[in-house]
């Protein structure tokens, strides 16, 4: 199929943009030899190839310039809030509307070749890795570090796929590796056990260390607790968030919450687990652009009103509520994830909606430097987090709830989040009910998570998409937007569909439901 015809091409184009700037190895290593026989010699060349795939981690809206698309990666992740009831843009408005189709793009087929992009260079470097003379520790870590990742883009492709085509070596073209193009889709069980598999190699061989930017096993158990819990798998969950927290190697930041997403705060910081790293100028984002100039993202009043006010209680009850100044007395994280009319932003000016193009009357502020001066070409280096140890609690105290309803583990890790320094929100009223926790943890998911990317495979592993997205009315539409039930796992690309049919591979079928 077309995704393994391009892919060993696009990762020697990563390689080669790796060692552009190191001269040293250039000359000892012309770039139209990285894949050959030249390269796969030195720890060096294993160190290139593994920043490539960590490039991948930063794709999309992008490290190279501002004009390129790709919504819904690296810093651009927040836009997959867009297809839940917490945002709005006309980026992916077919999907978010339950329109889509198998030729709809966007991101319904850049999940898919993204995703396969990336798998496909985890292969390439793990067919290789061998010939790099290194120790045995030295190399496990390498391919734990890459196997994870691997087992990251294909734990994605299962959520929103459902059977997908697996495979653990490289793929070649159609001449010299006629049957790759005969693959057809692995059952998803299938598929999550192998994800399974690859994080517990990165767990037993991957050091037990804080994050500074490299894997480490607190970041592949944290991934590993996640499929659990999608699974539902509540006591293999409870028992991988508790190895975390018995670590003491991750706590909650301190120095205020919005410092998470903005560097200098990001360097060594306790709480992050797993993250795109950019850096200026040779690897940045255009955040503040996207979030702040544009407005081409937008939170919606639905998130906006589900913050409490800060006495615990939410904007219907709370006698703090104040609708002529509904941003007062709010949960912080509010003011800290959303910009609201009148604060300042682009550098020193407030913030009209209706000036700044914002249909749904708030643009984004999570991960975005309100004090820059936004213009077009604006290079953004704060990186974009993946997993935190906030969800870590998150995902400990919805399994053990489940598991055995709201005990008082339960409750000191959801009040642990909520009494953080700058957040300082009440305790969790004592005397919960299992379905009353439920309710809160999920409320908890939401405003902690917002804007990260979270809450779309939060609702599909709840299974409340359904019930949820018809809810919803975007600021620019007449009618609700829908939700057919085949949505619940998207329609492959037809351009593979169709590559599929050239190579005369019936194997290969499309989604149940989108034939």
């Amino acid at each position: 199929m077309k995704y393994f015809i391009r892919y060993n091409a696009v990762f020697l184009g990563l390689l080669m943009l790796t060692v552009s700037c190191k001269k040293d190895f250039l000359e000892k290593n012309p770039t139209d030899q990285l894949l050959s026989e030249n390269f796969w010699k030195t720890q060096a060349d294993a160190d290139i190839a593994l920043t490539g795939i960590y490039s991948y981690l930063i794709q999309g809206y992008n490290y190279t310039n501002a004009n390129n698309t790709g919504q819904g990666w690296g810093a651009g992740t927040p836009y997959w809030e867009t297809l839940t009831d917490n945002a709005f843009s006309s980026a992916f408005q077919n999907v978010a509307k339950g329109t889509i189709e198998a030729t709809t793009g966007t991101i319904q087929s850049d999940a898919y070749n993204t995703a396969y992009k990336a798998i496909q260079a985890c292969n390439i470097f793990l067919a290789n890795i061998g010939n790099v003379p290194l120790s045995q520790t030295a190399m496990n870590q390498y391919i734990g570090e890459v196997r994870f990742i691997r087992g990251y883009y294909y734990f994605l492709l299962a959520q929103l796929y459902g059977d997908v085509v697996y495979y653990s070596r490289p793929i070649g073209n159609a001449t010299v590796d006629p049957e790759s193009y005969q693959l057809g889709r692995t059952a998803k069980a299938q598929v999550i056990d192998s994800v399974i598999s690859d994080l517990n190699f990165a767990i037993n061989n991957l050091p037990d260390v804080v994050y500074t930017g490299h894997v480490v096993k607190g970041t592949a158990l944290g991934y590993l607790a996640k499929v659990y819990l999608t699974q539902g798998n509540w006591q293999l969950a409870v028992n991988t968030a508790k190895t975390i927290m018995n670590s003491n190697k991750f706590s909650l930041f301190t120095g205020g919450y919005r410092g998470l997403f903005l560097k200098p705060s990001q360097i060594n910081n306790p709480e992050i687990l797993f993250s795109g790293r950019y850096q200026v100028p040779n690897a940045y984002s255009p955040a503040e652009y996207l979030y702040t100039y544009s407005a081409s993202f937008q939170p919606l009043k639905y998130l906006v009103d589900d913050y409490e006010c800060t006495d615990g209680l939410p904007i219907t009850t709370s006698p703090l509520y104040d609708k002529n100044n509904p941003y007062n007395n709010r949960d912080p994280r509010l003011l800290a994830t959303v910009l609201t009319p009148g604060v300042l932003y682009k550098g020193g000016i407030p913030f009209v909606a209706s000036q700044a193009g914002s249909q749904s009357g708030f643009l984004n502020k999570k991960g975005v430097d309100s004090t820059r001066a936004t213009v077009i070409g604006t290079q953004s280096d704060q990186d974009w987090v993946y997993l935190r140890y906030a969800e870590i609690l998150l995902l400990y105290a919805e399994a053990q709830n489940e598991l055995t309803g709201p005990d008082t583990t339960v409750y000191n890790a959801i009040n642990a989040i909520r009494a953080r320094p700058g957040v300082n929100m009440p305790a969790l009223p004592v005397g919960l009910s299992q379905a009353d926790m439920r309710t809160r943890i999920r409320h908890e998911r939401r405003i902690e998570l917002a804007m990260e990317g979270q809450r779309y495979f939060d609702l599909k592993r709840w299974k409340t998409d359904r019930t949820i997205l018809p809810t919803v009315k975007d600021p620019t539409a007449t009618t609700n937007r829908t939700f057919p039930l085949r949505d619940t796992l998207w329609p492959v690309p037809q351009s593979e569909m169709d590559v599929a049919i050239t190579y005369g591979n019936m194997n290969f079928k499309q989604t149940p439901g989108w034939q």
